[in-house]
């Protein structure tokens, strides 16, 4: 059966292609005489008829307004099987199907720029065969999410409503409510549209109660209709040990209290839910869930297997409500593009925007909620692209299907390089090769060993376990657990690892497969593990070859502590290689970044409980923050990756730029970094969020850092 399959598909290519030819030169021909094939309008289906000596009908089109465009075409005969074939002005191919056992074949979703074109019904087989019949072809449009007026509900006249939240400890807990035309109340703006907040119940941990209550109401008169989104944090814990809190938040409109959301936090978690107002009878509330920001895109996983092409547009303007929680949208990408993606609430209403970007193997590569700390709009800012392929663009809130903000808003996609159609052939697994491969891995080298596209060489004169690792523009990691990435990377040996059968002349040797080697930035980290017995420090070569050019050539005695000597080098789309600079992270911020007292007076402050969001990349590889502190405070420092490669790092001096404290990683298995420390004395302290390696490091990335009190 699969034989016969095999051959059905050869058949039918050979067939299609055959077909191809014909199609291109009667559209010459055609175009040549001035002559013009029967034209469709959109919504519009006519009738042919195919058989042994007119086995191609061809007909042509015009688009305009960017919009998708089907086209199906119906055999009304059952030994009649269709096939497709679209081409440009020019004649051009640009796609086509076949169906060689049904009676209909289409063309679905084609996004197209603006102009003329062609499209060819014939016989699935081609010239051969003696089916004849009619068919029918229909040619159809997409309604495109395109700009939709914001909906304009009447404001609804109500004697009352409040929000109002309650729990049972001491903690500090907050409350904040959007409404639907943008107005948020909470701590920082007690009042708003109508709105106040009656009371920040123990802020700070001073003068608490137990069983507190926090509510938002609204004055007697008008208030808007339509979504409310509710949120609430657990910013600060009085008691010790801190525990997980629950609470119940209450919606009441006219004296009419609603069924209750009730939701558990844990210290610096958000919980997101809503509530719709149509009427002072007509009262929905929506149940959320916890941490918001966490990118679980099950929901949406059918969408995300089918998104709507943006085609050589590069603006699109659609709307996000409790109808539509999600717009799913993708670009073809090529390796080494740099691209901005931004995402702005129009027209009104109360949006809070989100972006996901995902690569062509689906996975996260960056996302964003909040562009800066001013706006609620989100932006992707120079995304480096790693490979070839289909990249897909999550529009979406905050809260995603939890959420409840509402409105328009305009996608914007910007960057340097052309966005370009789909590739014509689909990139190896794993990542895009850099040049036209010409190498292979049955070369002999360094000790017999296999020569690829890339040789990464570590020598050393002595016993002792020296380890190698090289982080690939993926954020995969080649090392002594991970012997094989998927960009081609294999470990082909190491010596004296964990000490076991040492030799004097050792050697770790890592190469890359031809076909599957990556644009972008390697990280490449060398560190003495153990002495072995040795007395003196060894020294090591550190050689990294691509292609045949010499691209770092390292000589170093590893630290006598363990810590990483980290360099860098890129390769760009073209092939060519370039050497970032190199040197041992200490995890000391006066050795890795240098004096950045300087730097805390026009710092952005840190706000206790408020995530601030920044980027790392090689033009600015660390940001500085500071935070005020009392002597005895208690207080936690974390950052983590939102975007990118990003590797983070903090580090915490106090004000007159002493280190007192750095992380790289928060906890095993977890790249995240954290600081949990007791403030000296009083004053301002001084935070540096930085990746691995700091200076010399080689992830890029978004990332947001907060500081909190712990008790």
């Amino acid at each position: 059966m699969e034989k016969r399959l095999l051959i059905s598909r050869t058949r039918l290519f050979l067939a299609l292609s055959l077909a191809a030819l014909c199609v291109l030169a009667s559209i010459s021909l055609v175009m040549a005489q001035e002559g013009v094939p029967r034209r469709l309008s959109i919504g519009e289906s006519v009738t042919g008829s195919l058989n042994e000596q007119t086995f191609a009908q061809t007909y042509t089109f015009e688009v305009a307004n960017g919009l998708p465009v089907t086209l199906t075409a119906l055999s009304n005969a059952p030994e009649l099987t269709l096939a497709l074939i679209l081409t440009d002005a020019n004649g051009q191919p640009l796609a086509q199907n076949a169906n060689l056992s049904g009676a209909e074949v289409s063309l679905s979703n084609l996004v197209l720029p603006n102009g003329v074109y062609y499209v060819t019904v014939l016989r699935s087989s081609g010239a051969q065969g003696t089916a004849a019949g009619q068919f029918t072809l229909t040619l159809s449009a997409a309604t495109l999410a395109t700009p939709t007026p914001a909906p304009t509900l009447a404001p609804i006249t109500l004697n009352s409503m409040s929000v109002a939240l309650s729990w049972a400890t001491i903690d500090d807990l907050d409350l904040e409510v959007r409404d639907p035309v943008g107005n948020a109340v909470f701590f920082g703006n007690t009042a708003a549209g109508g709105a106040t907040l009656l009371a920040n119940v123990n802020n700070g941990c001073t003068n608490t109660v137990n069983n507190p209550t926090e509510t938002i109401r609204w004055a007697a008169g008008r208030v808007p209709a339509g979504s409310y989104e509710i949120l609430v944090y657990y910013n600060r814990a009085c008691r010790q040990p801190a525990a997980p809190v629950d609470f119940t938040v209450t919606v009441t409109v006219n004296g009419r209290a609603q069924p209750p959301i009730q939701g558990r936090l844990s210290l610096n978690e958000q919980y997101v839910a809503s509530f719709i107002l149509e009427s002072a009878e007509a009262v929905s509330v929506q149940q959320g869930g916890a941490n918001p920001l966490l990118l679980n895109l099950t929901p949406f996983a059918a969408q995300i297997s089918a998104p709507r092409p943006l085609g050589g547009r590069t603006s699109v303007r659609s709307r996000i409500d409790r109808n539509n929680q999600v717009d799913v949208w993708s670009f073809e990408g090529v390796a080494g593009q740099v691209v901005n993606i931004a995402m702005n609430a129009v027209d009104g209403g109360s949006l809070d925007p989100q972006l996901i970007l995902l690569g062509p193997d689906r996975a996260v590569l960056a996302s964003n909620d909040d562009a800066t700390p001013e706006t609620r709009n989100a932006l992707i800012a120079n995304q480096l692209l790693p490979v070839n392929g289909t990249y897909v663009i999550i529009a979406t809130r905050f809260g995603k299907n939890i959420g409840g903000t509402e409105g328009n808003y305009e996608l914007i996609l910007s960057g340097t390089g052309a966005l370009v159609a789909a590739p014509t052939a689909s990139p190896s697994e794993g990542g895009a090769p850099v040049a036209a491969p010409t190498e292979t891995v049955s070369q002999v080298g360094l000790a017999g060993l296999p020569v690829g596209a890339m040789n990464i060489s570590l020598t050393w004169n002595s016993r002792a376990d020296v380890r190698l690792l090289v982080r690939d523009p993926e954020n995969r990691s080649l090392f002594s657990d991970v012997r094989n990435t998927p960009s081609g990377g294999i470990l082909a040996r190491q010596d004296n690892l964990n000490c076991n059968n040492p030799t004097s002349a050792p050697i770790t040797y890592a190469v890359w497969q031809a076909d599957r080697l990556l644009t972008g930035t390697y990280e490449v980290q060398v560190w003495l593990r153990n002495l072995c017995g040795e007395t003196l420090l060894p020294t090591y070569a550190l050689n990294v070859n691509v292609r045949g050019q010499q691209v770092l050539s390292v000589q170093e005695q590893p630290d006598i502590n363990g810590r990483f000597y980290v360099t860098t080098f890129s390769i760009a789309p073209d092939g060519t290689v370039s050497a970032g600079r190199g040197g041992v992270f200490f995890n000391e911020a006066l050795r890795d970044i240098g004096d950045v007292r300087d730097r805390a007076d026009s710092a952005e402050p840190l706000i206790y409980g408020r995530p601030t969001f920044g980027r790392v990349d090689n033009a600015a590889p660390f940001t500085v923050y500071t935070f005020q502190a009392r002597a005895g405070d208690r207080v936690r420092i974390s950052m983590r990756a939102t975007g990118g490669t990003l590797d983070p790092a903090l580090y915490l001096l106090d004000p007159s730029g002493v280190q007192l404290a750095f992380n790289d990683d928060a906890a095993p298995n977890n790249v995240n970094a954290q600081i949990d420390a007791v403030i000296p004395t009083d004053g301002r302290y001084i935070v540096i969020a930085t990746r691995f390696g700091a200076l010399t490091g080689g992830t890029t990335g978004s990332f947001e850092v907060a500081v909190a009190p712990i008790r």
